[in-house]
């Protein structure tokens, strides 16, 4: 009773400090935020970095008695829904530096590293990047090449080249991970470790000039012998991805927040455009198109507002949470903002199109969310096989997380037909193994939807409402026909072309409009020998 009333009261405290906030944020915007301006100078203005550190937004999760917030999750993600709506790019920096910089250092590093950067960190004294990345592994980080080999002294010399890690040149601490090599020459396994970004041999390479999300910088890190011992390990030797996973799960379920307060945002930019613009006699918000695509935004915002509640709460109570789950998050979310900015786009119309009527900036922000800690395909596929191959334990995982038995019957039954369709084609190796990808990539999506729907209808069943009623309509809709699309036996094979007709077509394009590759010289970056330390 004792800890219940505690917790309670850590919860209620953690409200209140998120909306102090949130109050903050939100005059803090209308004043001293200028996202136009950080986007053309391509970085954000340095006072904000200050401000947010001061007010303690880049050490949410982190205990009041280091220096953080000590924030829920929930009330967390409140702040990051609502900065969101205020700039994607600054959601994104604070994103980043808690989930995937502060958060592994907070959960896996050794009592020598919180000691020495956990408070400074908490506080914004100093920032955390998340370098896995590298030009071969991008969406399957198993691909990774960096190494540490054992250096005879206990410890490791780290060697690889990771790109596009946020934040990275502007941080003190970069997680990092690479396989362990023993004396022996034996491979331990990938693991992580924390290098202070002043470690001999860590080098901060290029940025990348990035379509969106540009006032945040994307670098190369440069790995070249750099010293690590037996601190700077996060967790264990050989389990580095399960660090990886865990601060990019809660990372892709950061996303969907953000996606939560960037698509409210463009609601309410429709909305007030709609309202003033008329064509003709008649206004635009009183057009079917318009009251239809903005009745979708609104369910599609209350749609990912039940999936990320559902996952929530079970992490507050420290509760598991199944992996599947927050793949369901980056599926889904980042789909629906991506169409949600492109509504706002194409409702707007010329407008849409001028820098500074806002419209362009979010269209290009939130680009990077369909991509970023993995491409939708990639992940639908990854789910999709898991439905094909291993339907049963797909369903138990759904049953167990949210009850959700007549979804589950409905996912594994298509499933089912998918596999016994694949079965029944007596193909080819090759061909076999292209149908299936094919079915994976229709049964992810309908294995993901099927998961909204589940969340949706534990929340009218916690709290039935009209509006509650309205959105699982509209998700049980969108259900339905990725089970028709995934069950449709005219799967258009014939129309796709193999790698050779892909390449002979193309090649014949030369003809038309030649092999044209810019060759102007550019701006001069690199240092003048006559002046350089070493020739």
């Amino acid at each position: 009773m004792h800890f219940n009333s505690h917790s309670q009261s850590w919860e209620s405290s953690s409200r209140q400090r998120a909306e102090d906030i949130i109050y903050w944020l939100r005059d803090y915007a209308q004043r001293r935020i200028n996202s136009r301006l950080m986007d053309e100078r391509r970085c954000i203005t340095p006072h904000i970095v200050l401000d947010f550190g001061k007010k303690g937004l880049l050490g949410m999760l982190v205990p009041q008695s280091s220096g953080g917030l000590g924030l829920t999750y929930r009330d967390m993600f409140q702040v990051v829904e609502q900065l969101a709506a205020i700039d994607l790019n600054l959601a994104s920096f604070v994103g980043v530096n808690n989930a995937l910089g502060v958060y592994p250092i907070l959960k896996y590093a050794t009592p020598e590293i919180k000691e020495t950067y956990l408070q400074n960190l908490a506080e914004g004294r100093d920032l955390a990047a998340f370098a896995i990345t590298e030009p071969c592994a991008g969406s399957n980080p198993r691909a990774i090449k960096a190494e540490a080999h054992a250096d005879g002294n206990g410890g490791w010399l780290l060697s690889g080249t990771k790109i596009w890690s946020g934040s990275a040149s502007w941080s003190t601490m970069i997680n990092t991970f690479a396989h362990v090599i023993d004396e022996q020459g034996e491979s331990l396994g990938v693991t992580a470790f924390s290098i202070p970004e002043n470690a001999p041999g860590l080098r901060q390479g290029a940025e990348a000039p990035t379509m969106g999300m540009r006032g945040m910088v994307q670098n190369t890190v440069h790995l070249e012998q750099v010293k690590a011992n037996r601190e700077n390990v996060l967790g264990e030797i050989g389990l580095g991805f399960e660090v990886a996973q865990d601060a990019m799960q809660l990372g892709r379920l950061g996303i969907a927040v953000m996606c939560i307060g960037g698509m409210k945002h463009c609601a309410q930019l429709m909305l007030r455009y709609a309202t003033r613009r008329s064509i003709g006699m008649e206004r635009l918000i009183h057009q079917q198109i318009t009251l239809q695509r903005l009745s979708d935004l609104t369910a599609s915002i209350g749609a990912v507002e039940c999936l990320v509640n559902k996952i929530t709460t079970p992490l507050d109570e420290g509760k598991s949470v199944p992996p599947e789950a927050y793949l369901v998050t980056k599926i889904i979310a980042p789909e629906l903002m991506w169409q949600a900015a492109d509504n706002l786009v194409q409702l707007l119309g010329g407008r849409g199109y001028i820098e500074s009527n806002i419209a362009p900036q979010i269209f290009r922000d939130a680009r990077l969310f369909r991509i970023f800690e993995g491409p939708t395909e990639t992940l639908q596929m990854h789910l999709g096989l898991l439905a094909l191959y291993h339907p049963s334990q797909l369903c138990s995982s759904l049953k167990e997380f949210l009850g959700a038995t007549a979804i589950s019957d409905k996912i594994q039954h298509t499933a089912e037909y998918c596999a016994s369709y694949l079965k029944n084609q007596n193909l080819t190796r090759s061909s076999n193994k292209k149908l299936s990808k094919i079915l994976s990539q229709k049964l992810g999506d309908v294995a993901a939807w099927g998961f909204v729907v589940a969340c949706i209808q534990k929340s009218y069943q916690t709290q039935p409402s009209n509006e509650l009623k309205r959105i699982e309509q509209w998700g049980e809709q969108n259900f339905q026909a990725k089970i028709a699309n995934a069950m449709n036996g005219n799967l258009c094979e014939e129309i796709v072309l193999d790698t050779n007709q892909i390449e002979n077509l193309i090649n014949q394009y030369t003809v038309m409009i030649g092999n044209v590759e810019q060759n102007m010289a550019g701006e001069e970056d690199k240092l003048d020998e006559y002046l350089c330390n070493n020739v």
